[in-house]
This record gives C-alpha cells, sequence and structure tokens, in this order.
C-alpha cells in the first residue's frame, strides 16, 4: 500500500485500539505517513496511550469534549443481579422471557464464554448468534444484519466485537460476566436506550465478585442508579429490592 500522498490519519475508538497491544503498530504506520498533516483521534474515554500519541505526533492540537446535555441523555434502568454459576443461565433465559425482550445483548468477558453461552441458549431454543474477535468482517456484518432486522433476539459478544455498534430498539443488555474494566461497562450499557428511548441493563455478579461490582458502580457513577434485584421463581418475574439509605456517618443524629 502507497501511503505516501496520505495526508489526514483518522484513529476512531483510539483508546480501545491503543489498549488492546497495538501501540507500536499505530506508530509504525502513522511513522510511515511522510506526507500527514492531520491527525484526529476520537474516543468515548481518554487513556494515557492516547495522550501518548497525541504528545507525540500532534502540533498546536485542539481538544473538542462533548458535553452531554440532559435531553439527549439515555434512559437506562439499571438492574444488579447477585446470582450463582448454577443459576446463571436459568436466571438469564427467565429474564429475556419474562420480560417478553425482543433484541437483547449478552456481554461475556472472552471468546470462549460466548461460544459456550450461545450453544446453551440455542438448545433452549432461542434465537441466537455470538460475535467475538475470531470472525471475519464479513462474518460479523451478516450477523449484525440478521440481528436488525429481527431475526435473532439474543447476540453474545465480547467487547472487543461489540464497540462501536450502533442498533436501534435494543430492549436490554445484560452483563452476564462482571465487565473486566469500568469504562467497559458505560460501554455495554450504552448498547440500550439509545435515539432516545428507554433501555434497561442487568450485572450479573456472584458473591465473591459483590466489592468489584459496588467499586465498578461508584467508579462510574453509577452506585445510586443500580437497582438490587432478584429473580422470582415462584411468579416468574424480576422483583427490585428496597435499598434503605444508610446514614454512613449519623449525620441526622446530629440535628
Amino acid at each position: 500500500i502507497d501511503v505516501s500522498g496520505v495526508t489526514t490519519v483518522v484513529l476512531d475508538e483510539a483508546d480501545e485500539m491503543l489498549d488492546m497491544g497495538f501501540y507500536k503498530d499505530v506508530r509504525k504506520i502513522i511513522d510511515s505517513m511522510k506526507a500527514r498533516k492531520t491527525l484526529c483521534m476520537f474516543s468515548a474515554t481518554i487513556s494515557r496511550e492516547v495522550m501518548d500519541i497525541a504528545w507525540l505526533y500532534q502540533r498546536d492540537p485542539v481538544e473538542i469534549t462533548v458535553q452531554p446535555v440532559e435531553k439527549s441523555q439515555p434512559k437506562i434502568t439499571q438492574y444488579t443481579l447477585l446470582t450463582t454459576g448454577r443459576n446463571k443461565l436459568a436466571d438469564l433465559a427467565q429474564i429475556v422471557l419474562s420480560e417478553g425482550y425482543k433484541r437483547v445483548m449478552v456481554f461475556c468477558n472472552t471468546k470462549f464464554a460466548t461460544a459456550i453461552l450461545t450453544n446453551q441458549l440455542a438448545r433452549l431454543n432461542f434465537g441466537v448468534d455470538c460475535l467475538h474477535g475470531d470472525l471475519s468482517q464479513a462474518e460479523r456484518n451478516k450477523i449484525m444484519a440478521t440481528f436488525r432486522e429481527g431475526k435473532l433476539n439474543v447476540l453474545v459478544a465480547t467487547d472487543v466485537a461489540a464497540r462501536g455498534i450502533d442498533v436501534e430498539d435494543v430492549d436490554a443488555v445484560i452483563n452476564y460476566d462482571v465487565p473486566p474494566s469500568n469504562e467497559y461497562y458505560t460501554h455495554r450499557i450504552g448498547r440500550t436506550g439509545r435515539a432516545k428511548k428507554a433501555g434497561v441493563s442487568y450485572l450479573f455478579y456472584t458473591e465473591e465478585e459483590k466489592k468489584r461490582v459496588d467499586e465498578l458502580l461508584r467508579l462510574t457513577r453509577n452506585a445510586d442508579q443500580a437497582i438490587p434485584a432478584h429473580f422470582d421463581e415462584e411468579h416468574q418475574k424480576l422483583v427490585a429490592e428496597k435499598v434503605e439509605k444508610v446514614d454512613k456517618f449519623q449525620i441526622k443524629a446530629y440535628f
């Protein structure tokens, strides 16, 4: 490929690209573009690697930060669900069926987990397929087209494969695995509640993961929005739990 005439370079999802270990590759490609005049980087979050690339290659940089407007913020009802390894699959299936969701995205942390879960849901007669990093672009496009057309009601994906996906009318996002980083949680639940529509997200966790979940929700500023819930086996429905606000420092005692 002759890149000698390229004048503009754009890094989309720059933080993810550099975080995945492509830092040296990206630098090598940029260095090969001798006629480069402009470097643009787009990202929902800014990592140290992104700042390094900016410092190395940009001259007189301009930073444009888009602040969210109240009316355009997504309306996502967030639930946290304490489960166990044995009940996880059943809880997932029951939520999708009892809530009548037509289009759901389920996130796992590894491609192996997406394949296993997809097979398990297929045996339960769900219309399901999976997205992960080993698929070719043609395969991804075909699966996404099927999902958008409503021929799949469950799409199981890893974070790598699902980054940047924009599908309207995703009823719910289910975090089958606790996200490996705080940023992933925000990106995952952002797949629903798009185009000014309401959405729902679920975060599955085990007792051993509770501390990590509490920290994740606090750092992503979702601690007050996330509602603890459990699945009522008898009535086959999700039940939100009442959370009492604890006066940690007993300030009220002084008034």
